[in-house]
């Protein structure tokens, strides 16, 4: 699988903070701070969204932190 496009779980907002499942897809440079385009399941509302997300609110499948970059 291609760097850009692996599973990642994404850390979300007070009232959906999760993790959710998600498949990071494209990353971004912005102001020299990482951002990836991410499409992942929000499994309470059952939404699947996509949306470019902070670096540090993902986690690569496998990793013990949820502070890593991707």
């Amino acid at each position: 699988m291609p760097p850009s496009r692996r599973h990642v779980w994404v850390r979300g907002p007070r009232d959906a903070p999760g993790p959710h499942p998600g498949v990071l897809i494209a990353w971004e440079q912005r102001d020299g701070a990482w951002y990836a385009l991410v499409s992942y399941y929000l499994e309470g509302d059952g939404v699947l969204a996509q949306q470019w997300l902070a670096a540090d609110l993902l986690t690569r499948v496998g990793e013990a932190s949820v502070h890593s970059r991707a």
